[in-house]
Order: structure tokens, then C-alpha cells, then sequence
């Protein structure tokens, strides 16, 4: 069972970054933005854990993801602020202090201030209410700060295992990258593995492989502005997908231990995933249509 959970994982969370990094590279950059914080690691570690250990590792996690999302953008942000007013300085340099930077914060956060953030989430009230708290802030910041218009004339479909053939070393460093942290998971205590399973390993990495050359960065919005856009909505999902997980197993009748119910969670599993997925679509669906309307009632404010 441990070998297999961890297998799982494994080819799970690389098969994520290739999803991801395919969207990106073809014509959904914000699809991407969103399926950077996609719940599915954070999904097989509850799926596997036992029954008094869901609620620790579900207030472990929730806080974790919104950590994630909140320094995406502060990465993508910086490297906009870096690339703009450093041109001279190496991209590959811009890169790795801000990654640096980012995934310093990370640690320290889960070390000083998520313990504390858990400590609030003791209840399921509590925790809507934090997921609730984050939406409202995260929405006018999108907004204001990150959104951006896909730009359709250097989008480029492609296949997607065209793009895995491209990238074949990005996605090997994926999966080694994946199976040292599940490692180190698997040793510490259940709050850290709750949190090292929130790790921005595949966001962060992700953002690496995408962030701009000083060259394509004078061509306008580049694609990783673009995954931008929307890299602070994907939480939501994904904190709502840990809420409702939980409370989902809680409610199988039977123990965790018994085939009846670990098939049942599996069932429930890919069932929210699924709503995972189609709560990204509906969300960039209205993004699109609302983009449009507000397009046509530009252009019908416009002189004749």
C-alpha cells in the first residue's frame, strides 16, 4: 500500500506538470495558471491517510495552498519588475534569486506562521471562513494587478506529445524532484507531511521552466504573464476540493481499511477531481464572456 501511494504520487504530480506545461506552450495559459495549485497530491495523501489523521492534515493544507498561490504571483511579479527594470542582468540569475526568494518565504512561513493558521482552523466553519477571506482578497488582486489578455497570434497549438518529446528532460527533473520530496514526507511527523504535500515543488518548477528570456520579454505579454493571470484563482479550487474531500471520507460508513471503502474514496477522488476540472472550465469560460462583453461595449462607446 506505501509503495503504491508513493508511486502514484510520483507519476501523478509529474503528469500534472506536463499537463500544465503543455496548456501553457499551447493555447490555454490561464488554464494552466489554475492547474498549478491543482489538488492532486493533496488528494492521494488524504485518500491514503488514516482516519484521525485527515482533519491535521487538511488544516495543514489548507493554509499551505494559499501560500502557494499568494508567491506565484509575487514570483510572476517580480520577474515583471526584474525584467523591466534590470535588462542587463542575466534572466537565468533573475530566476533563481527570485526562486530563492520565494521558496525562503515558503519556509519560513510553514515553520513560523502555519501553525498558527492551523491552530485557527479547528473547525469546518473556520475553515470556509479563511477560504471565503482569501477569495475576497484574491479576486481585486487578479484583477488590478495580474490579469492580462491571452494573446491568441503567438499562441500555437500543439500536441501534447509533442510537447513531452521537447521537454523530456524538464519532465525527468519532475519526477526525481517529486520523489525526493515524497521522501522526506514520509519520515516527518503528519502535519509536515500535510504541508510538504502543499510543497510548491510543481507551481514553482513550472514557472522556472516558463519564465521569459530579456529577448521574448520586449515582444509584449509573455506566456508566463499570461498563466498569471489566473494563478491566484486556482486555490480556491483546490482548498475547496481539500474541504469537501475530507468531509467526504469522514462520511463513508464503513472503516478506511476495507476494499468497499477505499473504493469509495477512490470513487469520490476522481469525482472531485472532475469538478476540480470543471470548475477551472467554468471559471475561464466566464472570463472569456466577460472579456467579450465588455469588448463590445468598448467598441459601441466609440466615436463613429
Amino acid at each position: 500500500m506505501e509503495l503504491s501511494r508513493f508511486i502514484l504520487q510520483a507519476v501523478l504530480g509529474t503528469c500534472l506538470f506536463t499537463v500544465i506545461l503543455w496548456c501553457a506552450q499551447s493555447r490555454n495559459p490561464r488554464a494552466a495558471g489554475m492547474m498549478l495549485t491543482f489538488p492532486a497530491l493533496n488528494g492521494i495523501g488524504l485518500l491514503t491517510a488514516e482516519t484521525h489523521d485527515l482533519h491535521l492534515m487538511a488544516r495543514a493544507m489548507i493554509p499551505m495552498i494559499a501560500l502557494n498561490g499568494l508567491l506565484c504571483a509575487a514570483y510572476i511579479l517580480i520577474q515583471r519588475q526584474l525584467l523591466a527594470h534590470l535588462p542587463g542582468v542575466s534572466p537565468g540569475v533573475k530566476r533563481l534569486v527570485v526562486l530563492g526568494v520565494c521558496l525562503g518565504l515558503w519556509g519560513a512561513t510553514a515553520l513560523w506562521v502555519a501553525p498558527y493558521v492551523q491552530a485557527y482552523l479547528f473547525s469546518a466553519s473556520h475553515s470556509l471562513t479563511f477560504v471565503c477571506a482569501y477569495a475576497i482578497g484574491c479576486v481585486p488582486v487578479t484583477v488590478l494587478l495580474l490579469w492580462h489578455p491571452v494573446d491568441h497570434q503567438t499562441s500555437v497549438r500543439q500536441r501534447f506529445w509533442s510537447v513531452i518529446r521537447a521537454n523530456a528532460v524538464r519532465v525527468g527533473g519532475m519526477f526525481t524532484l517529486v520523489v525526493l520530496v515524497l521522501l522526506v514526507a514520509r519520515g516527518g511527523a503528519t502535519a509536515w507531511a500535510g504541508r510538504l504535500s502543499a510543497l510548491p515543488l510543481i507551481p514553482f518548477y513550472s514557472l522556472l521552466v516558463l519564465s521569459p528570456t530579456a529577448s521574448k520579454a520586449r515582444r509584449g505579454v509573455s506566456p508566463l504573464d499570461q498563466v498569471g493571470a489566473t494563478v491566484l484563482l486556482g486555490p480556491l479550487v483546490a482548498m475547496a476540493f481539500v474541504w469537501a474531500f475530507v468531509h467526504y471520507l469522514n462520511a463513508l460508513p464503513l472503516p478506511r481499511s476495507t476494499s468497499t471503502s477505499m473504493a469509495a474514496g477512490v470513487f469520490g477522488l476522481l469525482g472531485l477531481w472532475g469538478l476540480c476540472g470543471g470548475t477551472i472550465w467554468g471559471i475561464l469560460r466566464g472570463a472569456r464572456v466577460m472579456e467579450r462583453f465588455m469588448g463590445q461595449g468598448k467598441g459601441s462607446k466609440a466615436p463613429g
